[in-house]
């Protein structure tokens, strides 16, 4: 028999063994249909079968290998396909239905490639009055500016999206197969609607192309054009690249989804509209902020691409520090900002009114996580220097939905902070998370969440990821049940979004950096019993320049007290209640300490002092280990270089986190030759000098710089693994190191 192309062709359509998807017809072999029918034959999944009205294309076809066989639109073929696909200009699908629609088998499966559906759709109940449930359209989001066969590539659709839009009565087996034969080929396969696919397509893929070759045309066609083509640069090649597609296959589709191309034409046009009044009228925050959202909203599609081409994310490097005996901590230091503290005043200056300027800023590690969530909410932040802020708040109610999940990853303090915040705004939202978050209860959490009015749902009871959907707001009152600073600080936010007042009751007494930021951002509470009562009313902007870090600050003036001939002065400390009572608990067993004076605002900010001293051994009660779990390990090391035994009761009373850190420390203590015994919660330290030696810290930041502080004086040196956490908490510990005079090293 002769084919369309000319030339005689086989109708034996039996292969001697039959493949996974059996015989498959390519009609079209251009770039996309040449790549999906190389790509089925290279892995042995079908015999391949290509029509095209370009006999070179066959004959190409067969001999570089795309094909297995030329074939035509006869019932010699049609009637023993068990799989065609269109790959077609979309203008010409109803030519090809309607040929081969006599010859049709209800059992084959048949599919698309173009970009656009609704079209495609139409087309099918022109030629079949409806459209038949084998007939199930298809669209993989990939391709080149080139065309033609040669052009295939087997790998074109390896971690690219492949779109089928079923409609609701398709052959469900036969949906499956069309889903199996896109894996087939390496692709992730996505289902969706035939009217959002078009829609989607026609902001993604079809609006870029038409924005490409209207510009090369107006800059081609200008009074400048050869200087303009003489000297574009990278970008202008970048962003014109895909005018280089083929003219004729986007005429047609821009004629078969002019609906929703015109729909996303003009809203681009108006946004366009106000970017020129904006350049106009010399608003630079109003561009700043449109910059801001369009590259987060960029890095989210490099992100969501990098998944997709390398799968997984490279493990880093185990990192260790070594502590040399016989240091000595001298000098003067100021400290980067407290990081729980950047977290929070990078939340509060964001729903204020106005412009904060944010100094000596903790930009590491996590608080990223909660910046790049408030610009993915429109919210500016300009990074003035490396520890600099520039925050336009849009106040308590201006965030704008996300274009994807808030992703807080394994970040528990940008958790705690944006979900109550989330949750008062007028928009629905999803907030994901990684690793241990996943598997942690939020209860605590969402149970405050709920009190404001809105609805939390998740999958898992309790657990990320949870989507948030408004309700009406209610006020909130919360009685804590536990000492949990980040808990603490959601609580004020939810009561900020209370309609007339809310009223939060801590756990512990004494006031905590999230009151005292508050204030500082003209927060409307006071005191009430036991509590405070919050009043609804805008925050102000304001200029801030953070303390140093807390933790730090602790760890720092423990090691003076340790270390003989030290004289170590911190000149921006800021010190909570609970910091405050550390010092003085330090001071109450013979720590040489200097506490600064307490400011207007109810912390204690300023220079903290501290030098060797003899330090004795003491009780901690239950309620004080409570109060200063954070910092028990520091109290443990504390109790080692103290002359005596020293007592520390209700260990096993706290939350699990910190008696596991507890006991991690306990069982380095046992290693280094500390006499030391647990027993029914109390923990009993006789004072002496450590061995030395090496230690993990499981990656606890934490217990890495108590480990740190045991071996600095102890009889070898001390290496503890495992600090990659530790680096990225603290990553000025080297720098701070050299400083002081503290003999550290970092090993890889």
């Amino acid at each position: 028999m002769t084919g369309e192309s000319g030339f005689q062709v086989s109708v034996d359509v039996t292969p001697q063994e039959k493949k996974k998807f059996g015989n498959v017809m390519i009609i079209g072999l251009g770039m996309i249909g040449g790549s999906f029918a190389k790509a089925l034959k290279e892995r042995g999944l079908a015999t391949l079968y290509g029509v095209d009205r370009r006999a070179g294309e066959l004959t190409l076809g067969v001999s570089t290998g795309v094909i297995d066989y030329p074939a035509d639109l006869s019932s010699d073929f049609i009637a023993k396909m068990d799989v065609i696909v269109l790959a077609t200009p979309v203008r010409a699908m109803e030519s090809v239905l309607a040929d081969i629609k006599p010859f049709l088998s209800e059992r084959t499966l048949i599919t698309d490639v173009g970009s656009t559906k609704g079209s495609v759709v139409a087309a099918i109940r022109r030629v079949f009055g409806c459209v038949p449930t084998n007939f199930i359209p298809g669209h993989p989001i990939a391709g080149a500016e080139k065309s033609g066969v040669l052009a295939s590539n087997s790998q074109l659709f390896e971690k690219h999206m492949a779109i089928v839009t079923p409609l609701p009565d398709s052959n469900p087996i036969l949906l499956d197969r069309l889903h199996r034969l896109w894996r087939a080929v390496g692709a992730d396969v996505v289902s969706m609607d035939v009217d959002h696919h078009d829609h989607v397509l026609a902001s993604s893929s079809h609006l870029p192309h038409l924005l490409a070759y209207t510009l090369v045309d107006a800059l081609a066609n200008g009074e400048r054009s050869q200087d303009v083509f003489k000297f574009a640069a990278g970008g202008f090649r970048d962003f014109t690249r895909i005018a280089s597609s083929d003219p004729v296959m986007w005429r047609d589709v821009f004629l078969a989804n002019k609906d929703a191309t015109l729909a996303t034409l003009d809203h681009f046009t108006d946004r366009l509209a106000d970017m020129r009044t904006a350049i106009e009228q010399g608003d630079g925050a109003s561009m700043f902020g449109v910059f801001t959202r369009a590259k987060s909203a960029r890095d989210h599609f490099l992100r969501l691409l990098e998944q997709r081409t390398l799968g997984s994310v490279k493990e880093a490097r185990p990192i260790s520090v070594s502590v040399l005996p016989a240091s000595a901590m001298k000098g003067a230091i100021a400290l980067l900002g407290d990081k729980s503290l950047s977290h929070k005043t990078i939340t509060i200056a964001a729903l204020s009114e106005g412009v904060s300027e944010i100094k000596n800023i903790d930009l590491t590690g996590d608080v990223r996580i909660t910046m790049q969530a408030f610009r993915d909410m429109g919210v500016v932040i300009e990074e003035v220097a490396m520890d600099q802020l520039r925050i336009h708040g849009v106040g308590l109610r201006g965030l704008k939905a996300p274009i994807a999940p808030i992703n807080v990853h394994q970040s528990r303090e940008s958790l705690y902070l944006l979900l109550p915040v989330l949750a008062g705004q007028s928009f629905t939202v999803v907030v994901a998370a990684e690793g241990k978050l996943l598997n942690q209860s939020m209860g605590d959490l969402f149970s405050l969440v709920r009190q404001m009015g809105g609805q939390v749902v998740s999958e898992v009871a309790d657990c990320l990821p949870v989507s948030l959907v408004p309700g009406v707001a209610s006020n909130v009152s919360i009685d804590l049940q536990s000492g949990s600073e980040s808990l603490r600080m959601a609580a004020f936010l939810a009561a900020l979004y209370s309609p007339t007042q809310g009223q939060v009751k801590p756990w512990l007494s004494g006031l905590s950096h999230s009151d005292v930021l508050l204030r500082h951002f003209g927060a409307t509470m006071f005191a009430d019993g036991d509590g405070f009562s919050v009043k609804p009313a805008s925050l102000m902007s304001t200029n801030l320049t953070l303390s140093g870090d807390e933790y730090e600050t602790a760890w720092l003036v423990l090691l003076a007290n340790l270390l003989p001939g030290s004289e170590l002065a911190i000149t921006n400390a800021g010190l909570d209640s609970v910091s405050f009572a550390y010092l003085r608990f330090l001071q109450s067993i013979g720590a040489d300490v200097t506490i600064p004076e307490q400011d207007g605002f109810g912390s204690y900010e300023g220079v903290v002092k501290a030098a060797f001293a003899e330090l004795r051994g003491f009780l901690l009660t239950p309620e004080q280990s409570y109060q200063f779990r954070d910092k028990l390990p520091l109290l443990c090391v504390a109790a080692v270089y103290a002359t005596g035994e020293s007592r520390i009761q209700g260990i096993n009373a706290l939350p699990y986190y910190y008696e596991d850190r507890v006991l991690a420390l306990v069982d380095a203590l046992a290693q280094m030759k500390i006499v030391c015994t647990y027993e029914n919660g109390d923990l009993l330290i006789k004072g002496g000098l450590p061995l030395g030696g090496e230690l993990d810290c499981a990656g606890d930041d934490k217990l890495a710089l108590a480990m740190l502080a045991l071996g600095s004086r102890s009889q070898s040196v001390t290496k503890v693994n495992d600090c990659q956490k530790l680096l990225e908490e603290f990553n000025e510990l080297e720098s701070v190191s050299v400083q002081l005079g503290f003999h550290c090293t970092v090993t890889q």
